[in-house]
């Protein structure tokens, strides 16, 4: 049996003193934390903005024993924000299977700044029929945030297809 062994109270205690003694105040240990993620995210809200049949009606059709996965629309709203303030990122899709049966969705985002990825964001995943769904959540940027063009990549995707889309938002 393999033993795990766990920090003792007395080495975290150490770290502390250490940190406190070299300089390193809460604010500066706040952010070098804060390195490891880029921004905040809110709770998602998801509603169904058309039905299998409201599709099958415009002339979407489902090829023969296929599946069709679209990502119609991603935006960021407001597109421009100062450090610190919320935007809603908001993702438009649809999904129409030869039967109307619940599938897993995942929907993932990704922000960049200058071509380097911050990491990846909140990843959804949920359970959907048919239909084009809309989907939102709030992003707050860190009041850290450096000016300039950010690149959100939006991906949804099933078992059987993925699609993704990218969309510039500035803070200033």
């Amino acid at each position: 049996m393999q033993r795990i062994r766990r920090p003792s109270p007395a080495w975290l205690g150490l770290m502390v003193f250490l940190a406190i003694t070299l300089g390193l105040s809460e604010t500066r240990a706040q952010s070098f934390l804060s390195d490891y993620h880029f921004g905040t995210f809110g709770p998602s809200r998801e509603s169904n903005r058309l039905d299998r049949e409201q599709l099958l009606s415009q002339g979407n059709s489902c090829p023969s024993g296929g599946c069709v996965l679209r990502l119609d629309q991603v935006e960021v709203r407001p597109a421009r924000i100062g450090r610190g303030g919320t935007v809603l990122l908001a993702t438009t899709y649809t999904i129409l299977t030869p039967e109307q049966v619940a599938i897993p969705v995942t929907i993932s985002r990704e922000i960049s700044f200058q071509g380097k990825s911050l990491g990846e964001t909140k990843e959804i995943v949920s359970s959907r029929l048919n239909g084009t769904w809309n989907q939102e959540v709030d992003f707050t940027v860190p009041d850290n945030a450096r000016p300039g063009t950010y690149i959100l990549k939006t991906k949804v995707s099933t078992g059987y297809a993925s699609d993704q889309k990218e969309v510039p938002f500035q803070v200033e």
